[in-house]
């Protein structure tokens, strides 16, 4: 066995990582997906402030009930868009219970801590 296929067995993935002027290259398709990462949390919690906005105003007289289903809707829509970009694919209970707490993170600024 040579050593490449020793590293390639102790791992599921091998991830080559290119270095420009010490540090790491990130891909165009990398970037974008963060870029496109941040703008659908942005979205999220503009859809979530407008809707809270919106559902303080129930029993007032001049409530639209109209306008709160339309921004239901794009709340829903957007928090669907950042939990399919979150996880990736991976739909396991752990991924579900990290989406949560970033999903906290979002509306109350704390920090989350990575468990090593």
């Amino acid at each position: 066995m040579t050593n490449d296929e020793v590293v390639n067995s102790m791992f599921d993935e091998v991830v080559e990582t290119r270095m420009v002027n010490g540090r790491p290259m990130i891909s165009d398709e990398q970037t974008l997906g963060d870029q496109d990462f941040a703008q659908a949390c942005e979205a999220f919690v503009a859809a979530e402030k407008a809707f809270n906005e919106c559902a303080k105003k129930q029993g007032q007289p001049n409530f639209d009930v109209c306008l709160w289903w339309d921004l239901l809707e794009v709340r829903y829509q957007c928090e669907k868009r950042v939990w399919t970009l979150f996880i990736n694919g991976d739909r396991s209970l752990r991924t579900g219970l990290m989406y949560l707490q970033f999903r906290e993170s979002l509306f109350t600024g704390k920090k989350l801590r990575a468990d090593a």
